[in-house]
């Protein structure tokens, strides 16, 4: 081999390599880009997992406090009915009228006839069998 068939040889090698190291700055250029292409398409979509997340924290913190308005306006309605029902119960206790017809039901509900609840409580036939329809099973 010759100094000039040499040079020939040394020159193509290094073209060789020239393209092929232009060649692999190219992939990796793309590479690159690739992989920040992919890096901010995940930044987004973490950034929006992040804000739906929020909105649903903030939602579940929106419906426990309705919940607990809720439950404290269902605790007074209760104390509202349990004081309801005590005052009715002072006033059948408190009216004599009251307690004759309350006895009628019970003997109703005990299985007394009609003529039974009239005499017992000495009540009109008419609301004997008033109370008797009512109370009846």
């Amino acid at each position: 081999m010759n100094a000039s068939q040499f040079s020939v040889l040394a020159l193509a090698i290094a073209a060789i390599a020239l393209v092929l190291l232009v060649a692999f700055c190219i992939q990796s250029f793309q590479y690159r880009k690739r992989t920040e292409q992919t890096l901010e398409t995940l930044r987004q979509q973490v950034a929006s997992v992040s804000a739906q997340s929020k909105d649903v924290g903030h939602q579940v913190e929106e419906q426990q406090n309705r919940s607990l308005v809720q439950s404290k306006h269902i605790q007074q309605l209760q104390e509202e009915i349990t004081g309801f029902n005590n005052q009715i119960r002072e006033v059948k206790l408190q009216d004599p009228s009251m307690r004759m017809y309350q006895r009628a039901a019970e003997l109703v509900k005990q299985g007394a006839s009609l003529e039974e609840v009239m005499e017992s409580c000495d009540i009109p036939r008419a609301e004997a069998e008033l109370i008797v329809t009512i109370h009846k099973k």
